[in-house]
């Protein structure tokens, strides 16, 4: 038979294999925490991957030789503020534009 010294030292020994399994340093409490930054560097991933398809298209249209001249006006107008001398420019404050 089992002494009663035996049966604590066994449970002991069982609590602290329980207590790391769930609670400690690669424990299932960290595992999932894991996965959910897993999760968000996925995404993260994501719209890095979409952010450099998109300036691969924009040198692909700003290359020597193939420039898309429509691209060449947008990004003028919208990044230099370019205009043409026959347009009239209406300004709007930022809190009056509705979505």
């Amino acid at each position: 038979m089992v002494s009663r010294l035996e049966a604590l030292g066994l449970s002991l020994l069982v609590l602290y294999f329980a207590y790391h399994a769930f609670a400690g340093e690669k424990g299932l409490g960290r595992w999932s925490d894991a996965q959910l930054e897993l999760e968000d560097r996925k995404a993260d991933l994501a719209r890095i991957e979409a952010d450099l398809t998109r300036l691969r298209t924009d040198i692909r249209r700003l290359t020597p030789g193939s420039v898309d001249p429509d691209f060449v006006e947008a990004l003028a107008r919208d990044k230099l503020a370019f205009v043409y001398p026959n347009e009239i420019v209406l300004m709007a404050s930022a809190g009056s534009i509705a979505n």
